[in-house]
């Protein structure tokens, strides 16, 4: 039940760079059970969830739109474009704009 919440509250308030301790408050929790029941039903921890439903954010985007790279991280809740593509980089091995071409290619 605590991670289906968590789950519906990182779709609502992914955008927002919130804090795990902002998540936890909100579900009215510990910091323990969120992990734990995070990590039961997903397998990764709250912050790893967050950070994949970010780049799922910014994978749709950069197929689906034609917005710069600028505005997608700044969509998605990075305050600096140049740190999206380290982010980004770092979990697909792409930079943003390699792995739109890529996909528009194929």
């Amino acid at each position: 039940m605590v991670a289906t919440q968590l789950r519906r509250m990182i779709d609502a308030h992914f955008r927002e760079n919130w804090s795990v301790e902002r998540y936890t408050a909100a579900l009215a929790t510990t910091p323990h059970l969120l992990a734990k029941a995070c990590k039961a039903a997903f397998g990764m921890q709250v912050k790893e969830l967050v950070n994949e439903r970010r780049l799922l954010e910014a994978k749709r985007l950069l197929l689906f739109t034609v917005r710069p790279l600028e505005d997608i991280a700044y969509e998605i809740g990075f305050r600096d474009p140049a740190y999206f593509s380290r982010f980004f980089r770092l979990r697909t091995g792409m930079a943003p704009s390699e792995w739109r071409r890529s996909k528009l290619i194929s």
